[in-house]
């Protein structure tokens, strides 16, 4: 990994050096994925029920979709896509975002085959480039897009923001790459997903960006984190100052 911007974000690089200087790329119209699980009571973050419970637990995941929804559209505006789970929760999503958003079910074996189906959708609808990102941390920052398209104009095949203990908080590619969807199931769900997936990426020979770290909203610990930072936004402040976490 290169020395980090400014932002906190770095790079790391095919180990091959290309011959040829780096030319910039150029990036065409930007959209954004939200893969979304639908804040139902009893389904979501359930890991945190013993903090804020079932209720709380399904307020936390509201408020994280629309944080992502409100970054995603900043980001690019008019060309936000959201891919919900389960697949009959359209109403509960457009209720939550309103109109502006294209809303589709999930399809797809796994992680994996979930992930292929959403990409094609929207690829389907724009060229590129596409960032693809899961609503678990308290705070998108402009700086995650900034960082993403960066590395993509600069020659990145691929971008991936890694969360501290494990997974992703996000995917950026300019245009569709077969290569990405053909890992393993098992390598999306294990907590070294990042060193799994940077590896495993490498042998298909493209070069990966990659992002500074994010802490998101898994265990206990990352309530209290959340609190202490002073940007986070209300409606979430709100939410986890009723947990013991806040105690």
């Amino acid at each position: 990994m290169s020395v980090a911007k400014p932002e906190g974000l770095g790079r790391s690089h095919h180990p091959e050096q290309r011959a040829e200087p780096q030319r910039e790329r150029e990036c065409g119209s930007l959209s954004v994925l939200i893969m979304a699980r639908a804040p139902r009571r009893g389904e979501v973050l359930r890991a945190l029920e013993p903090l804020l419970g079932a209720e709380g637990c399904a307020a936390l995941q509201s408020a994280l979709i629309a944080e992502a929804h409100r970054w995603a559209s900043e980001t690019a505006p008019g060309a936000v896509h959201v891919a919900h789970d389960p697949p009959d929760s359209a109403r509960e999503l457009r209720a939550l975002l309103g109109a502006d958003s294209a809303l589709f079910p999930q399809n797809g074996d796994g992680i994996t085959g979930r992930l292929a189906d959403a990409a094609a959708r929207v690829f389907g609808r724009s060229p590129g480039p596409l960032l693809i990102v899961w609503p678990d941390l308290p705070v998108f920052r402009p700086a995650h897009a900034r960082g993403a398209m960066d590395d993509l104009r600069g020659g990145c095949d691929l971008v991936l923001g890694p969360v501290i203990d494990g997974g992703l908080y996000l995917i950026g590619f300019s245009k569709p790459l077969p290569a990405l969807f053909t890992l393993p199931e098992h390598v999306w769900r294990s907590r070294d997903v990042m060193a799994m997936s940077v590896a495993a990426v490498r042998e298909a020979g493209l070069e990966i960006g990659l992002l500074r770290a994010e802490r998101a909203l898994h265990r206990p610990a990352d309530l209290r984190a959340a609190l202490a930072d002073p940007t986070l936004p209300e409606p979430l402040r709100r939410i986890l100052r009723g947990s013991r976490a806040s105690q």
